[in-house]
């Protein structure tokens, strides 16, 4: 996190109505409505002051699950910003919860972020800041290109159809089935193509929030495999929006494992777009099992692992 300039003062929270959109409610979990990760961070972004930057994020904690009633037309919740000394802030997305036995209530956080100060004003905070954070990434891109390839000739993928992907590994709703083509497994890493969704209304400062959703199905695949695991994402070390996705778009993503954390496994994730351009970089994903055990990978899908 840089020692920028101090923030410009601003309300430390933000009243949020969030609209529970058709697209949201087929994402679920022990079939209840979920609010996706993705999603909640794009929620962070478009109530964000624009003295920071929406497209760098570190230290993503994804504390608990925000479910959502799908009878209801919206969620009330709460973007809380504490501005920090170097001039970033840590952001967080909370809703407030009332006990069974007494009246009072407590606010209960789902996503804390890290945002650093926005470099500059206008379209220089937008695409020439895009194009420095891309320049920084492009050469280690290409090495990683290089090291992809020869993973693929050292061992043969696992491949797993889109059909038993979403019907048997993240059974997820359709608005929430975006990656399209075969995922292909090694022990070395993953890969599969990508879409941008069908719903443009999803589109916001971050782009798309389908593509990173989708790129965390292929993690999560890995990790059925690899580790026996469903993992599921509880935080990330860094997250860097080079250029937003769009609805509609098409992608590449690729997902390469890192040491494991005890139970928490660890991945960077690099989604391409059809230029073979890098639009978005994740550093340090984490993912666990949070269902105790109860979630179990099927057996076909370790056969050979």
């Amino acid at each position: 996190m840089e020692n920028l300039s101090p923030a410009v003062k601003h309300s430390p929270e933000i009243p949020l109505v969030v609209p529970v959109s058709a697209y949201l409610r087929d994402h679920r979990a022990d079939g209840r409505c979920v609010l996706p990760a993705a999603e909640a961070l794009q929620i962070l972004a478009r109530t964000l002051p624009p003295v920071y930057d929406a497209h760098r994020q570190e230290g993503a904690q994804f504390s608990h699950l925000l479910f959502v009633d799908e009878a209801a037309a919206r969620v009330e919740a709460v973007h809380e910003i504490e501005p920090l000394t170097g001039g970033g802030c840590h952001s967080r997305l909370t809703t407030r919860r009332t006990g069974r036995r007494t009246a009072c209530a407590r606010r209960i956080e789902h996503v804390c972020v890290y945002f650093p100060a926005a470099r500059g004003t206008g379209t220089e905070t937008g695409e020439a800041a895009a194009s420095a954070r891309a320049g920084a990434f492009r050469a280690s891109g290409e090495r990683g290109r290089d090291r992809d390839e020869e993973k693929r000739h050292d061992s043969a993928p696992f491949v797993v159809p889109v059909a038993r992907l979403y019907g048997e590994l993240v059974p997820f709703g359709p608005a929430w089935r975006n990656v399209t083509g075969e995922v292909r497994l090694t022990p070395a890493g993953a890969a599969s193509a990508l879409s941008g969704g069908r719903f443009p209304e999803a589109d916001g400062p971050l782009g798309s929030p389908f593509p990173f959703d989708a790129a965390m199905h292929v993690a999560c695949a890995w990790g059925q495999r690899y580790r026996g695991v469903v993992a599921f994402p509880v935080g990330f070390d860094r997250r860097d929006v080079l250029f937003p996705t769009s609805s509609n778009g098409r992608y590449v993503c690729r997902v390469s494992p890192l040491g494991d954390e005890g139970a928490t496994l660890r991945f960077d994730i690099r989604i391409d777009d059809e230029e073979r351009r890098t639009v978005e970089v994740i550093r340090g994903l984490r993912m666990r099992d949070i269902s105790r055990g109860k979630r179990i990978p099927p057996a076909w899908v370790r056969e050979g692992a």
